[in-house]
This record gives structure tokens, sequence and C-alpha cells, in this order.
């Protein structure tokens, strides 16, 4: 495919780097979904004129089931990439946590689908036990009490069954690339002619990406 059958705005830039969109969320770091679902389609859209994609891309959101008496709300997502990978996943919220519950139901099943896909899986809190963040980064009465609570159960529960060392845990270097990841870099060094490289785990997977597009995007321009 040449560039000329794509509008000019319709490529995002390779530039885009989610890493310079972390916030903090009391003291890790945390890509909202806004960012995440930007991450996604630029690397759609940059697979399709790589002429790499297999399928089209699909981001569906539909409503399952809405209480308005006792405001509750809960969503389901379904993403498909352009290299095939599909997840659906979902998300509920109630109106004593948020007054726009219906919309951060919805957002969060779409955070939820994206993360299962690799994008900001590093970066999202609200996929650990005990913290409940949807997209704008909220402070919560009571929120405090729950990790102590957790902590004291997390203490007391390594007494009777310890667990491994963090300097053990901390010799593991891969912290796990994703299928799509790697899936993407197969691709990319295939049609690029390359030979796959030895991938050291997600950020390292990401870095790869970016660069091997990046060339992908030249050799199409020449």
């Amino acid at each position: 495919m040449g560039d000329r059958q794509f509008p000019g705005n319709w490529l995002i830039g390779q530039d885009f780097d989610p890493n310079e969109h972390l916030m903090n969320l009391k003291g890790r770091d945390y890509l909202n979904v806004q960012n995440r679902l930007l991450w996604f389609i630029r690397d759609q859209r940059a697979l399709i004129v790589a002429g790499l994609a297999t399928t089209s891309y699909v981001i569906r959101t539909e409503l399952v089931e809405l209480d308005r008496e006792t405001g509750w709300a809960h969503f389901r997502t379904y993403v498909r990439d352009v290299l095939g990978n599909e997840v659906t996943m979902y998300g509920s919220e109630s109106m004593k946590d948020f007054t726009d519950y219906a919309e951060k139901a919805s957002t969060k099943s779409l955070g939820r689908a994206l993360l299962a896909l690799g994008y900001g899986t590093a970066f999202a809190p609200e996929i650990d036990e005990g913290v409940r963040v949807v997209d704008t980064p909220t402070e919560r009465m009571g929120e405090t009490r729950r990790q102590t609570n957790s902590s004291q159960q997390l203490q007391q529960s390594s007494v009777a069954q310890p667990t491994a060392r963090p300097t053990e845990a901390a010799g593991a270097t891969d912290t796990g690339a994703s299928e799509k990841q790697l899936a993407a870099i197969a691709h990319l060094c295939e049609f690029l002619g390359r030979q796959v490289p030895e991938v050291r785990g997600t950020k390292h997977a990401q870095e790869l990406i970016k660069q091997l597009n990046q060339e992908a995007q030249r050799r199409r321009a020449s």
C-alpha cells in the first residue's frame, strides 16, 4: 500500500511515546485509558501501512446491565488487533463511587481490554488487588485502611507459608513480553528480512516494536 491511500492525519506519529504520558499515582506510574487507546491505535495503523495487518482492528463496548435505582452499571469491551489477537473484558461501577458511574464502567472495561493486549500493563495499578482506579485517579476514604488491612493479612500469611525473597525474584530479568508484542516483532522482522532478536521483557519489546516500525515505514516510503 502506498502512503497516498491514507489521509495525512490518519497515521499517528511514531514519536508518540507512552512513557511521556505517565502520571504518578501513590508513588507508582499510571498510564490512563486515553493514552492506552492512542498507543493501541498508533500501532494498528502503523502495522496496516507496513502491510503486516492480517485483519481489521475492532473496539466494541457494550452495556451488559444498568440499574438506575441502585446506581450500578456493568459494561464489556471486545478488542481485536490487526494481528488477530482478541480479548473481551468487563468493568462495573456504582454511583456511590462515581456520579458518572456508567461512563466510568465503560472506560474501565475498555482500559482492561487494552491491558490484556499489552497496552499499559506495566503501568496499571487497577489490575492489582485492593486498588480501584478507573481512569482519572481519585483518593477514596478508607483506601489507606484497606491497604493496611491487606498488608497485615499478607504478613500473617507469610508466617505460615514463606514466600520467595525479593532478591530471588529480582533475578528474573524478563518481565514477560505479551504474545501480541512477540507476534508484532516477528512480523516486522519478516518484512524487513531480519533475524528475530532476543526479547528481554515488556519494555524491551516496546522499544523493539517502535524501532522496527520506524524502519518499516522508511522502507515503504523509499
